[in-house]
């Protein structure tokens, strides 16, 4: 108990600096009630976390607080990606019902879009209008679901294909839809991309204490769950691996990746910019306490695409590269300089035991995902080939999402797959130019979900989509990547006010000629006055 309350202070205590300096920093772009109500959100679920000692009782809370304190945000997918890191990742299975046995795994975050997102499910589409814009990704993502949950009843039981589509339906379909659907004004853009950002610049001070004291401070709210919980303890180069209420340091980093390039457009809108480019700073701290290679590729990944995607890419990229060099010196002479560039891929000297893990796992797994490979098997992992790859935990990690989709649905599933991503990526990309036409702000929110889609799609090919809300954030980059799009074609299309038609103005009344003076014929020679007094 007493480990457990000091992880509660030494969360509250960061969670409570971060808001402040949020509250200074994006003041341009949330104000104060609005960053006061979200740090009461935030808040009150950590409580929840940390003083509740029973796992459903915490989901419960959870869902409470949602929907009651949460009444008054009009910007609900805010709110989910507020909420959405704020719990530590654990699972339990659902009783069952009329027969039916330990029917669901359910995590905190699973809550989360069943009381926030699903009901916007129900709403009207915003930008019906514009519905052919992004229907490539729609049209992918529709027949891609449908395969999985068809799948989900293959060589199973009716009550295990349920299970596992209801698990599917829970974790794509609010993200995707309910994100790809929504209007995006300049103002939810600001404020959606700040509600992504902060709870992960507070992972990354927690992440920094981690390494510090190492120790996971939210692994203690799960131990007072009472349920079986998965968090270890793994090392590298003598740090422990940071991955705060996330679960996975891979993931975690994935998570931080994603949140840079979003960082760089709130910069963009901050007037305190030196104050904002702090948390840049924070995020790059965080990310490198994962000690995680694959995400700090995609990192420098969603930097390139951000840049590249700017108005002047040729010279942005110029000046990153300055940039970039002048980070890597002085990364170099850090205290921990070393060995964090003994870590880098390509150039680092450090062990290669998991990369050669990987890559035997890519060989193995392709070969016995090639004998059933249009829509793959599910007992893949009984096959006697994949036993090779079993791990000291006595598990196979396949740390490779494109490879375990494949494995279970084969290559027509990966095709679905990675077209909903190719094809989000692709119409947020066609709308860039459109969008900076129109408000260069809104152009560089637009690159910075673009970017972040760009580092997620790479960065799942080192981690498994399964582990904590990888999924969640996958589809919803996705969605979020369409429904920007619609939102800048729903304005160009917008039909313009006609203009105030210009009232002729009245014909000003043409003046008479002045008389001509009559003059007196007496007054006259006496040749002239017989033209006297003729004009009267």
């Amino acid at each position: 108990m007493a480990e457990s309350l000091k992880a509660l202070i030494i969360i509250i205590t960061i969670s409570l600096g971060v808001f402040v300096y949020a509250r200074v920093a994006f003041a341009e772009i949330a104000d104060g009630r609005t960053i006061g109500r979200w740090r009461n959100l935030f808040l009150a679920v950590t409580l929840s976390a940390f003083l509740i000692p029973n796992f459903w009782l915490v989901l419960f809370a959870v869902g409470l607080i949602a929907v009651t304190l949460g009444s008054a945000e009009k910007n609900k997918p805010a709110l989910y990606l507020l909420l959405l890191f704020a719990l530590p990742v654990a699972d339990a299975i659902v009783p069952g019902f009329g027969g039916i046995q330990n029917f669901l795994a359910l995590f905190p975050f699973n809550i989360l879009a069943i009381v926030i997102l699903w009901p916007m499910l129900f709403a009207p589409q915003e930008n019906r209008s514009v519905h052919r814009v992004g229907s490539l990704a729609d049209y992918f993502f529709i027949a891609y679901s449908l395969l999985m949950m068809a799948l989900a009843f293959r060589d199973t039981t009716i009550t295990d294909g349920f299970r596992q589509s209801t698990a599917y339906i829970l974790t794509a379909f609010g993200p995707y839809l309910v994100f790809s659907r929504v209007n995006w004004t300049k103002e939810r853009l600001r404020t959606t991309t700040l509600a992504f950002v902060l709870p992960l610049l507070i992972l990354s001070v927690v992440a920094v204490v981690e390494v510090v004291l190492s120790w996971h401070p939210y692994k203690s709210a799960v131990d007072n769950w009472d349920i079986f919980q998965r968090a270890r303890y793994t090392f590298r180069t003598g740090f422990l691996r940071a991955y705060a209420s996330v679960f996975d340091p891979i993931a975690f980093g994935l998570f931080l990746a994603a949140a840079i390039p979003m960082m760089l457009a709130l910069i963009s809108s901050s007037k305190r910019k030196l104050l904002a480019i702090g948390g840049l700073g924070a995020l790059g701290v965080g990310l490198l306490a994962t000690f995680s290679r694959g995400p700090w590729v995609g990192a420098a990944l969603a930097v390139v695409a951000f840049v590249f995607t700017s108005d002047k890419p040729l010279k942005n990229l110029t000046r990153l590269g300055l940039v970039g060099t002048a980070g890597f010196l002085a990364l170099s002479v850090s205290p921990i300089g070393d060995q964090i560039i003994g870590l880098l891929p390509f150039v680092g000297d450090s062990s290669t035991s998991s990369i050669d893990y990987r890559q035997q796992l890519m060989d193995i797994g392709w070969s016995v995902a090639m004998e059933t490979k249009w829509f793959g098997s599910e007992d893949f992992m009984m096959h006697p080939a994949m036993q090779q790859l079993i791990q000291g935990q006595g598990i196979i990690d396949i740390v490779n999402s494109y490879l375990r989709v494949t494995l279970e649905s084969g290559l027509v599933g990966l095709s679905l797959f990675v077209g909903v991503s190719f094809f989000s990526a692709l119409t947020a990309y066609r709308a860039i130019g459109a969008a900076r036409a129109i408000d260069p702000e809104i152009a560089i929110y637009s690159q910075a979900w673009l970017a972040a889609l760009a580092s997620v799609m790479l960065v799942i090919a080192t981690t498994s989509s399964v582990v904590a809300q990888v999924s969640e954030v996958h589809w919803l980059l996705c969605g979020m990547c369409v429904g920007i799009a619609r939102s800048i074609a729903a304005v160009r299309l917008k039909p313009q006010a006609p203009a105030p038609e210009e009232i002729p103005a009245a014909p000003t009344p043409a003046r008479p000629a002045p008389a001509s003076p009559s003059i007196s014929a007496q007054k006259l020679p006496p040749h002239l006055r017989q033209y006297a007094d003729k004009g009267k």
